[in-house]
């Protein structure tokens, strides 16, 4: 019989298989694409549908990543930061000022736009103006909330999710509205803005934009995150604030959404009444359809979602 000393608890068997796995896993961290074909299928999992979630992983790993450069930007802006700040306190408590003066407002910073977006209209970055228009349809994010309008003059107005409810009760389909915001670049596919105040110019009730709660309530009529496809013409093009192509509306009323570097190569492919055809992941409910595509083809030509390869070459050092 061997000596008691030889033998190893159960408690320490489990430490010492913990500890295994653990190494295990830091030298085995690659995989080759045939690996995880034959892992997924040994689990159920079909390549189609692999190929699908490894497309909405890289998107979703390019979106991260711009947040991540965005934020590093603003905690960088230092006094800059500070001064943006204070202006945009200031542009709040002046519009608190002129509402309560009954909604008037210096005639330079107005700029009613009844007619469609002028091409190359100059941004008015840090100005508050007001715009007048119809409401065509609702804005949605990918979770289902309401987080805008489209005009039918063909502006984009943005608004915070989390004021999704108060907004869509207070502003419905045709309502005649007034916006104040600050007015992002206008180009020939639209123009951004972003609404410090909103006014439903019938019932003259207005919503403005404020921060969220710490814990903000679920959306009315939220709708599972779910894989969608749609195709049709293309109704109206959407951009961002600083005139950035990133998503699509159809004839349908089904919102498209990419990142901007797949507007970059959409600007020499558009025709005007563009086919659409689109496979991705979103929401649907009474406000509407949206979905981030993962799969995009504009008349016929398939669009690449990934972002380019970006070579490390330039940065390794010289061998002497």
């Amino acid at each position: 019989m061997k000596d008691s000393h030889d033998r190893i608890t159960n408690q320490t068997a489990t430490e010492l298989f913990a500890l295994a796995a653990q190494l295990q896993g830091q030298k085995s961290h690659d995989y080759a694409p045939s690996e995880l074909v034959q892992a997924a299928t040994e689990a159920g999992i079909s390549p189609d549908n692999l190929q699908e979630a490894l497309q909405l992983m890289r998107i979703k790993q390019t979106q991260e990543q711009t947040r991540r450069r965005h934020l590093r930007l603003i905690l960088s802006s230092g006094v800059a930061g500070v001064a943006i700040a204070c202006a945009g306190v200031w542009a709040y408590f002046t519009l608190n000022q002129q509402s309560a003066m009954g909604g008037r407002i210096l005639p330079g910073a107005i700029a009613n736009l009844e007619s469609p977006v002028v091409p190359n209209a100059p941004a008015t970055d840090g100005y508050a103006v007001t715009y007048t228009g119809t409401v065509q349809q609702y804005l949605l994010n990918p979770e289902g909330r309401v987080d805008g309008l489209l005009l039918k003059n063909g502006l984009q107005v943005k608004f915070p999710p989390h004021l999704s409810n108060q907004l869509t009760s207070l502003i419905a389909s045709n309502a005649e509205v007034s916006i104040t915001g600050m007015a992002g670049t206008a180009t020939r596919f639209g123009q951004e803005i972003r609404a410090i105040q909103i006014t439903n110019q019938k019932t003259q009730q207005t919503i403005a934009a404020q921060s969220p709660n710490p814990l903000p309530p679920p959306p009315a009529n939220s709708a599972s995150y779910t894989s969608f496809s749609a195709e049709g013409n293309t109704q109206h093009w959407l951009v961002g604030h600083r005139g950035e192509l990133n998503g699509l509306i159809l004839s349908s009323g089904v919102e498209v959404k990419f990142p901007p570097h797949v507007g970059e190569q959409l600007v020499s492919m558009i025709q005007g009444n563009d086919k659409v055809q689109v496979q991705g992941f979103g929401s649907r409910n009474s406000y509407g359809q949206v979905i981030e595509a993962t799969q995009l083809t504009i008349n016929g030509q398939n669009v690449a979602l990934t972002p380019p390869a970006v070579s490390i070459a330039p940065l390794l050092p010289k061998k002497p």
